[in-house]
């Protein structure tokens, strides 16, 4: 079998989720530039305007660093990008300030245990102003890839500047690691709400050779739910839509809202998941096509491949050095396995067969409840119950919410670690909670949220916060996690 070569001049396909019912249509959305200030050291535009255009060659920096494909959220729960500085970390917390409630942009320092909003303006309230770039002057926005991300030097944030309640315009701003400036890079697009239209939704985002890739969706009651792709220069704030291939059996197209978009090396990596069904109830039993379809965008030349090499239904991906690492679910017998594709050679290996859990989830590609494989290009690592989940005692909404498991395994296969040792305390199967998994260059991030303080700074929650250890000590049998900082949602 080969890479099949799509079209480069293709039309942009309706996408929508498996409980929507509408017909295929082509989204279509506007981009529109909007000032949000100009006053000095406040937040400034350099905006450049864009045209939308097809898929065609962009010019690429690969001296600029790739994506970390392990630090990307997958869900609302604790979409929390780990941001490492030289002496501290970054993170979002929500920041009180009078009656005004924000996402702010933090600076934990190491050295010293504290954390400060990271803006450096003089007597600063950090209230939502203009001039703060902890806070901004814009609403901060939902979705599983709406978390802020620091890449090369500076921390993006996505924000809909617009004022009026039946208007959504989507930025890009960027803050330096000082807290000195918040600046805009660009508008991404713009929507006119109401009448059966929904605000948009940020599905997922990545950073690569100097790009910022997102996947939007869109909800109104005509034409149902539909996707679309932007590539923003984060150097110019020149912006592209890159259009998904229609199917070319004129199937259905499904696309869960938390799918991952991977980058390496030249490529982005996509999944679009095509179905058809008999008569009108969307049930797996009355579907006559099924089929996730992996795509790779060459971010030089614009061109849009199929890896059909790709098996028809498959749980979650990612790439690392052009080898595509996949897991399968097998909801009969409650197995995964884990399988690598080199996209040079076409070879497939089974890397471990039929992992035996007491429960898994997640046949098809989707935003949770997913055995998830990701990478930090050092390790790969399996999350039985997706990168972002909870665990509750009792089951609700027939859910079954128990065995979440961790694997930590190396490029070639061999399994490194079963279970995240010396987290039992935390990992509790008497008490609620939840977490987010992320992995950087051969660190472990643990995300953990006691659900008895649930959004809350009680100083009774003593357990919530961020930990880390060093793969390599957890691999060797070390147990000393270190707890960092503790964001509140």
């Amino acid at each position: 079998m080969k890479m099949k070569k799509v079209s480069s001049i293709i039309l942009t396909a309706a996408i929508i989720l498996t409980t929507a019912c509408s017909e295929n249509n082509t989204s279509s959305v506007n981009s529109q530039n909007s000032t949000v200030g100009n006053s000095s050291g406040g937040v400034t535009d350099n905006t450049t305007s864009s045209t939308v255009v097809e898929n065609t060659p962009n010019k690429v920096d690969d001296t600029l660093p790739q994506c970390a494909p392990a630090n990307l959220p997958s869900s609302v729960y604790d979409a929390r990008n780990v941001m490492k500085g030289k002496d501290g970390y970054y993170y979002t917390s929500m920041l009180i300030s009078g009656d005004k409630i924000s996402n702010a942009l933090h600076y934990y320092d190491l050295a010293t245990g504290k954390s400060i909003p990271l803006c450096s303006k003089p007597q600063c309230i950090h209230d939502g102003n203009d001039f703060c770039a902890a806070t901004g002057g814009f609403l901060y926005i939902n979705g599983n890839g709406s978390a802020d991300v620091l890449y090369n030097g500076y921390i993006y944030r996505l924000g809909d500047t617009a004022e009026e309640v039946d208007k959504y315009d989507l930025a890009l701003f960027k803050v330096d690691l000082q807290g000195n400036e918040l600046s805009k890079v660009s508008d991404i697009l713009s929507v006119s709400l109401g009448d059966g239209v929904a605000e948009p939704a940020i599905c997922s985002k990545v950073f690569h050779y100097g790009k910022m890739i997102i996947a939007a969706q869109f909800y109104d009651n005509v034409i149902g739910w539909s996707n679309q792709f932007y590539i923003v220069d984060i150097s110019t704030g020149e912006k592209k839509e890159i259009n998904i291939p229609e199917h070319k059996k004129g199937t259905r197209v499904e696309y869960e809202t938390g799918i991952s978009l991977v980058c390496d090396d030249d490529w982005l990596y996509y999944t679009a998941r095509y179905v058809a069904y008999k008569g009108q109830v969307h049930t797996e039993t009355n579907m006559t096509y099924d089929r996730t379809v992996m795509y790779r965008y060459n971010l030089k030349t614009g061109e849009t491949e199929e890896i059909s090499e790709m098996p028809d239904i498959y749980s979650s991906f990612t790439v690392n050095n052009n080898i595509i690492y996949y897991t399968v679910a097998d909801r009969k017998d409650n197995t995964f396995s884990l399988y690598s594709l080199d996209t040079t050679t076409r070879k497939i290996i089974t890397l471990a067969d039929k992992i035996q859990q007491n429960y898994v989830d997640g046949k098809y590609i989707s935003h949770s409840n997913k055995v998830t494989v990701v990478t930090d290009r050092k390790y790969l690592y399996i999350c039985t119950r997706g990168l972002t989940g909870y665990y509750r005692k009792d089951a609700t909404n027939n859910e079954i919410q128990d065995d979440i498991d961790f694997y930590i395994y190396s490029l070639d296969g061999k399994e490194l670690v079963h279970g995240l040792t010396g987290m039992e305390a935390l990992l509790d199967m008497e008490k609620e909670w939840r977490y987010t998994f992320s992995a950087i260059n051969g660190e472990i991030y643990f995300n953990y949220q006691d659900r008895a303080f649930d959004d809350s700074d009680s100083p009774e929650d003593t357990k919530s916060g961020m930990y880390t250890i060093k793969t390599e000590d957890l691999i060797n049998g070390k147990t000393n996690w270190t707890k960092l900082y503790k964001a509140i949602n």
